[in-house]
């Protein structure tokens, strides 16, 4: 089964992430902001995939991909970023940081399981990649 942090400081999109992912039978866990998803990182190296919101108190999700790039001791996962207030040079910004994926915001349920889905297909992120 595949474990997935879905990190979002809106508590309502961490459900309708949750139900957009139920089919698939991944095991959810949650954080509020970048911090926690560190600190649930640090804890738990067995992650298969992380989906972070950009916009977020406390450590945002550009502060997060800068982190777990920069920490050589977290785990290696795809990850997939979801926004809905970045432009096409953000996003290009976001994928050259180590973002595998951009999902805008309002998500499509089927299409968001495709992209998850290809993302769980890469397996762990090289080092430094």
């Amino acid at each position: 089964m595949s474990r997935i942090l879905v990190v979002d400081d809106d508590p309502v999109m961490r459900k309708i992430i949750g139900r957009a992912l139920a089919p698939l039978g991944c095991e959810i866990h949650n954080a509020s902001d970048g911090t926690h998803a560190l600190d649930a990182l640090r804890c738990n190296e067995d992650f298969d995939l992380l989906i972070t919101d950009i916009s977020m108190p406390v450590l945002d999700g550009r502060q997060l991909i800068a982190a777990l790039h920069q920490d050589r001791d977290l785990p290696r996962v795809p990850i997939l970023i979801t926004s809905g207030v970045v432009g096409v040079n953000e996003i290009a910004d976001l994928l050259d940081m180590g973002a595998t994926k951009f999902v805008p915001k309002p998500i499509s349920m089927e299409s968001f399981r495709n992209d998850v889905v290809q993302c769980l297909a890469m397996g762990p992120v090289l080092n430094g990649a």
